[in-house]
């Protein structure tokens, strides 16, 4: 005896009246018969819903959406589903059959069934399909593993025993049903349909009937409710973009989830066809019900099914946002392609032989054919690449809300006085960018506005960032011949007892800025008494002292963050950037409120994208993990290992020259070998590094300096492992 073969209970107004006085104390109730499919539902009073189970229904399935409404309602109190009220009660029916009934409450609103439903609806509809999966998560139940007719994984063998043919869809639509099995799972309510859905002035008020809950996969639970909204649809692609967008509100689906969700959408798409196709002739007097999907499932049927199943997997996963983007360009296009839309020679890569890559794990990068490198030189990824809290963070966020900073929010303000706890007292003003470049920008503002001044001075070979005004402050940039009027230098400090030298005949400085580890003109060992030169020497000039710390700061020198900090000055303006956001943008300018305030008399300073909330929470995660986990203090133990097995590498080596820096940073001179000039040398070992699975870099007047700059989660092991590839590069090119 099958739910699916017995009729509905037969009850007259009668026996249910009878029935309410002796279980629920309810006399005198006003009746009204409800549609289902194979129960007996009766409006009590306009205030409840007697739900009489089919004979042939189990009572641990009664039981289980019982305890499954407790469990939804305890999980989610916001989301609306029925109460029980008192217990369940066992009835005998007119024709004598046993059942179980509850009485539960009534929500407000009507079934979306029946009507058009637009996006905003539509997304609704998403959203509360989601949160049911999700409060049902560590709901378990002996029940839940039943057969059910509406189960979208049997689909082939309830289609097979309907006799509706179709068996070309069946055995394409098999791969998706198998990999079902290793998706995430859980008890599901699988049946969040138009029918399920209430509605009230344009709000989804309930979400009902819990009888086809049985375990399976969450997406085939989604497929279910994205099958009923697209039967009303008047555009399957918007309505889809809609039901997705709500869900991913509350549950994020994985690639794999959503490679499968167009051709799960068919399976039940005929898992209705066939049911229909079932029991319309056994049960004529409820044929209107059973058959009231049929043309409507046809016609989106023939839709989806027009499409391959990679063509319809590629459009959900678009409209899902998991689109494999690595993969959008053939590999061997690439290229050709790359530098014929991006400017060709004005947007160099690195190496002779570019690499690929497409994932990145804490200390290490992946290119396509699945080589690993060993990164020595991204600090962007300061806390290591793809770390899970700073995606965690920012994709939480950015779910959530991300506007510009004209708005009041506490992430953003918190973090400006996190990085101020950081500073010396003094500096009591931060104001956030999107990058390294926008923040010297904008430290070259406030300083020509609050001098008076109209020149730079920086090192002879420094980088200060990309854009046309910082490019000019960026000697290491400028082509032959070129030198900015409005722009003076100092030499770096390549001597230990080196004192800055400022040269600013017939200038009026504005600013003095100054790499704080020195890393474009080879990462210098920097005495302390050469910084607090140059910020005394700034001054005498009547010029602000600026710390570039985009490279050299965030707890790579050590736990005091910043460079500057380890030399016990006091800058006038220290600027943030690459690191800040471990791979979102972010920057940020530090100065004193005296400074701020003169541009603030003429100006206002606004940036779109700088202090969003979800920078913020990106800045936040960062100094989470640097704070959290001890990651500077683990960059000076491991810098100090780094440096000493690069001496020990050099003294033996006729490629290797001297070795400085300061944290978990390191510079090592390539020397000229066999006439081959020491740049040319330091390339080919560059490449010798990348052959043998390690990323470094070049910096350097001369460009023979390898740069070793690798993220903060770098331990002994690794620099182990970069010690010995660069021995064996030094050995392989036989230098």
């Amino acid at each position: 005896m099958s739910t699916f073969t017995e009729p509905a209970p037969a009850f007259s107004p009668g026996s249910l009246r009878a029935a309410l006085r002796e279980h629920w104390d309810l006399a005198d109730t006003v009746l009204k018969p409800l549609d289902s499919e194979r129960d007996l539902n009766v409006l009590v009073d306009g205030e409840f819903v007697l739900k009489i189970s089919n004979s042939a229904e189990r009572p641990d399935v009664v039981d289980m959406e019982v305890r499954a409404l407790a469990h939804v309602r305890a999980a989610d109190p916001g989301l609306p589903v029925p109460e029980s009220v008192g217990e369940v009660a066992r009835l005998t029916d007119d024709s004598g059959r046993a059942c179980l009934a509850r009485l539960i409450t009534l929500l407000p609103g009507r079934p979306l069934e029946g009507s058009p439903v637009d996006d905003d609806m539509a997304a609704r509809v998403g959203s509360v399909a989601a949160r049911v999966s999700v409060a049902l998560q560590g709901f378990f139940h002996p029940a839940a593993g039943r057969e059910l007719l509406w189960d979208v994984r049997r689909m082939p063998a309830v289609v097979a025993a309907a006799g509706i043919g179709r068996a070309e869809l069946v055995a394409r639509v098999a791969p998706a049903l198998a990999a079902t099995a290793t998706l995430p799972a859980g008890l599901q309510h699988a049946d969040v349909t138009l029918t399920n859905v209430l509605a009230e002035a344009g709000a989804v008020t309930g979400v009902i009937d819990f009888g086809d809950m049985h375990h399976t996969a969450a997406v085939t639970d989604l497929a279910v409710t994205l099958t009923s909204v697209l039967r009303r649809a008047e555009d399957v692609w918007r309505a889809t973009e809609a039901v997705l967008r709500g869900y991913q509100r509350y549950r994020t689906l994985s690639a794999a989830e959503v490679a499968v969700l167009g051709e799960l959408v068919i399976a039940r798409l005929l898992t209705t066809l066939a049911v229909s196709a079932t029991r319309r002739d056994a049960h004529r007097d409820n044929e209107r019900y059973i058959t009231q999907y049929d043309d409507t499932s046809e016609r989106v049927l023939r839709l989806l099914a027009g499409r391959t199943p990679d063509e319809l997997g590629d459009r959900l996963a678009r409209l899902a946002g998991t689109r494999d983007l690595a993969s959008a360009v053939p590999a061997g296009e690439l290229p050709s392609r790359r530098a014929a839309a991006m400017g060709g020679g004005l947007s160099p890569l690195f190496y002779r032989r570019p690499l690929e890559l497409v994932r990145g794990e804490g200390a290490w990068l992946y290119a396509r054919d699945g080589a690993r490198y060993l990164d020595a030189y991204n600090n962007v990824a300061v806390v290591g690449h793809a770390h899970p809290a700073v995606t965690r963070a920012v994709g939480r966020q950015l779910a959530e809300l991300n506007t510009h900073s004209r708005y009041l929010h506490g992430g953003i303000v918190s973090l400006a006085e996190r990085i101020l706890a950081t500073m010396p007292p003094e500096l009591d003003t931060c104001l956030f960018t999107t990058s390294g470049t926008e923040a010297n920008e904008l430290a070259w503002r406030l300083a020509t506005e609050y001098t008076g001044g109209d020149a730079a001075i920086i090192a002879e070979h420094a980088y200060h960032g990309s854009s046309k005004w910082m490019a000019d402050l960026s000697s290491n940039e400028w082509p032959p011949g070129y030198r900015p009027a409005h722009v003076g230098t100092f030499a770096a400090p390549r001597e230990p007892g080196a004192t800055p030298r400022i040269e600013a005949a017939g200038l009026r400085p504005a600013l003095v800025l100054a790499d704080s580890q020195f890393t474009s003109e080879g990462i210098l060992d920097v005495p302390d008494g050469f910084l607090a030169g140059l910020v005394e020497g700034a001054h005498s000039a009547g010029a602000l002292y600026l710390a570039d710390e985009v490279q050299s700061g965030y707890g790579r020198s050590g736990p005091q963050l910043w460079r500057f900090a380890l030399a016990g000055i006091t800058p006038d303006v220290v600027t943030l950037g690459k690191p800040m956001g471990a791979g979102y943008p972010i920057g940020a300018l530090v100065t004193r409120r005296e400074i701020a305030d003169v541009l603030a008399r003429k100006y206002e300073y606004f940036s779109t994208f700088a202090a969003t909330p979800a920078a913020a929470a990106a800045g936040h995660a960062v100094l989470d993990v640097l704070e959290l986990t001890g990651l500077p203090a683990q960059a000076v133990r491991v810098g100090e290992h780094l440096r000493r097995g690069l001496r020990e590498l050099a003294a033996g080596s006729p490629v290797l020259g001297p070795v400085r820096g300061t944290g978990l940073l390191a510079g090592i001179d390539v020397l000229p070998v066999d006439g081959a000039p020491s740049r040319e040398v330091a390339r080919a070992l560059l490449d010798g590094l990348v052959s043998r699975g390690v990323l470094a870099g070049l910096t350097g007047p001369g460009g023979d300096v390898l740069k070793v700059r690798p993220p903060l989660v770098w331990d002994t092991t690794h620099v182990d492992e970069f010690v010995a590839r660069l021995a064996e590069a030094t050995r392989g090119y036989g230098l």
